[in-house]
């Protein structure tokens, strides 16, 4: 987390007066007050909190504007698991930090967190997810928050946890400035049954208000504002606590019955689809649209669907569902695969094709089968003519396969601009790329076939380096277009790095090079690519991002530059835009732009003199 939204965060910054604020020092001005008096009270109930803040802040409390301001910062800070505040029911706010300063909680040592010395927080140690600055006497300690594939979890300096056994029952105590302190029991604490009730209750209370499983955090809270006393000494670890108390464990999270998960899901599931639209009604139509297909052999009901999902934000948001990853067992894909099939059946020749083959293609994609997509989406063509969405799609398809002018013509037809990224990559090769050969002669494509068999009638292609930088364009539409796993990487690596935005060029080829997509955009694109982009392509997978030192600027778009890993000096063509100067030190890949002697820099950015040790560390690491 940025240190000064840190500070704002946990209430160490002072409000300007609000008369003679901005709207954004408005804003940070109440968050901080909220804080401050969170944290002061440390459990207040939500509605005087509005009270407390406003007041704080010099406002009338009985003003609505006051109060909408108060609680816009509320519902942010709530939303926020970085945030010091949560709320409990019934509607009481804490400040999860004051509420559990100097509490105890123990946690059962593993062989996995000692080899990698790190503490998962995730349940046992769920009451400390919201410590600003942990940190051990050895050191200050980082946070590495939840994702698909880790639990949230404290790392420490090299060493802090060095003579500890595995499965050691660890007492671990906190205090809200973040001093953290480890023992290991010797005896093991009893789960009393007045505790375990006290648990099960507040899980009752929970789920009555929700429905939905309760985090492990959310429980910890709740007993310790039921009794602040509640976690003074050491007690079993909550894990076991929860199965005393018939609780069943998925995550962070618990529930007793299996209902409870599946409602949890159902919910989820509504969520993706009314946020990935515009409008309420959208949102409607797409819940429609995915509930009418959950029965695939009932044609009307499946009519009916496709009907909803003319609408492409419609259409999105339910395919994107339909096909959502992680998809480890495949099981999705292949139920959507033969949804597709259905679908197409149902809609007959009827405008609703165009729909039904769009769904069959966005399946088959996944599937790796890239060329039966390219089928379905030229006989939605056909069904739905200018139907804006396919023939984007489509566009994207003649792009890949090097033919440039149909894909532009396209794009142009659906009024894209002249600076979409994919118009301006595919249009000066919309031209002839070379003299027309005879219809006798070898076709320019290098088949060994005669120009009236191959391609007659469609231009010569540029030259190899010329095409490079269009070759690199379409990998990056790939990762921006695909969807899924691609889109969850991309921003994975855009908040990794700190960009700005999530199609910034140091994120995307983050993700194109460590992240792997670049070899899943050969394996599932190449069967489009020209011959000899797909050779060029392939020879690209091995580079790997350095640093760089500019050591020459030439008369146009050339460098040369010296790797800083390897030593090595290189020959490039410098990206559009921004340039780095004389000296100056760039994190990117060089990549071989099929010409033998120069290469195009992709993803560069200037970085600090300083840094360039640590980067290629962090390089070599990943």
């Amino acid at each position: 987390m940025d240190r000064s939204r840190q500070r704002v965060l946990y209430g160490r910054g002072a409000p300007e007066p609000l008369a003679e604020s901005t709207e954004e020092a408005r804003y940070e001005a109440a968050w901080t007050a909220y804080c401050d008096v969170a944290r002061e009270r440390v459990a207040v109930p939500a509605e005087e909190m509005v009270r407390l803040v406003a007041v704080r802040l010099g406002l009338d409390p009985d003003d609505p504007g006051s109060g909408q301001l108060v609680e816009e910062v509320e519902s942010d800070l709530i939303g926020d698991l970085a945030a010091p505040v949560t709320i409990l029911v019934p509607d009481v706010v804490v400040h999860a930090p004051a509420l559990t300063d100097g509490i105890v909680l123990t946690h059962r040592l593993s062989a996995a967190e000692l080899a990698d010395e790190h503490l998962d927080l995730d349940t046992d140690l769920a009451g400390f997810l919201r410590y600003p600055e942990p940190h051990v006497a050895a050191g200050t300690m980082h946070v590495d928050e939840a994702d698909e594939d880790e639990p949230a979890r404290w790392g420490g300096p090299q060493g802090w946890l060095a003579g500890l056994p595995a499965g050691a029952l660890l007492a671990v105590r906190a205090t809200q400035d973040g001093a953290v302190t480890m023992s290991v029991l010797e005896t093991e604490p009893s789960a009393a049954p007045e505790l375990v009730a006290a648990l099960r209750a507040i899980y009752e209370a929970e789920l009555d208000d929700h429905g939905l499983p309760v985090p492990a955090e959310t429980l910890v809270l709740g007993l310790q504002h039921r009794d602040r006393t509640t976690f003074a000494e050491p007690r079993p670890p909550f894990t076991e606590l929860a199965v005393a108390a018939g609780l069943l464990r998925r995550g962070d999270e618990f529930a007793h019955d299996e209902l409870v998960w599946t409602r949890a899901e159902e919910s989820d599931r509504a969520f993706r689809l009314v946020t990935r639209v515009g409008t309420v009604e959208q949102g409607e139509a797409a819940l429609r649209a995915f509930a009418l297909l959950a029965d695939p052999r009932d044609p009307a009901a499946l009519r009916e669907a496709l009907g909803l999902m003319e609408d492409p934000e419609v259409l999105a948001s339910v395919v994107e569902e339909l096909l959502r990853e992680p998809d480890d067992d495949g099981e999705r894909l292949a139920a959507a695969l033969v949804l597709a099939d259905r679908l197409i059946a149902a809609a007959g020749r009827s405008p609703r094709e165009a729909v039904a083959r769009w769904v069959a293609a966005a399946a088959a994609e996944r599937a790796g089968r890239v060329l039966d997509a390219e089928s379905h989406l030229r006989a939605a063509a056909l069904a739905a003519e200018g139907w804006p969405l396919v023939e984007d799609r489509l566009a994207w398809y003649e792009s890949d396969r090097g033919d440039a002018a149909a894909a532009v013509a396209r794009w142009l037809a659906i009024e894209l601009p002249d600076d979409d990224p994919d118009v301006a990559a595919a249009r000066p090769h919309a031209g002839a790329g070379g003299p027309e050969p005879g219809r006798n002669e070898p076709c320019w494509c290098g088949s060994g076939r005669k120009y009236k068999q191959c391609h007659v009638g469609r231009p010569a292609r540029a030259p190899l380096p010329d095409r490079a930088e269009w070759l690199y364009r379409k990998a990056v539409t790939y990762l921006e277009r695909r969807g899924g796993a691609a889109a969850t990487e991309l921003v994975r690596w855009a908040d990794a790095l700190d960009a700005v935005e999530v199609d910034d060029p140091e994120a995307v080829d983050a993700a194109l090079s460590e992240g792997g997509w670049f070899a899943m955009f050969l394996a599932e694109r190449g069967p489009l690519l020209p011959v000899d982009e797909a050779e060029l392509a392939a020879s690209w997978s091995a580079v790997r991002r350095s640093v760089y030192e500019v050591e020459g600027i030439r008369f146009g778009e050339g460098a040369t530059l010296r790797d800083l890993r390897s030593g090595d000096r290189v020959d490039v063509r410098l990206p559009a835009g921004e340039r780095p100067g004389m000296g100056e030190l760039v994190l990117a890949r060089a990549l071989p732009d099929g010409s033998g002697s120069t290469h195009l820099l992709v993803g560069a950015i200037v970085v600090p003199r300083g840094t360039e040790r640590d980067l290629l560390e962090q390089l070599d690491a990943t």
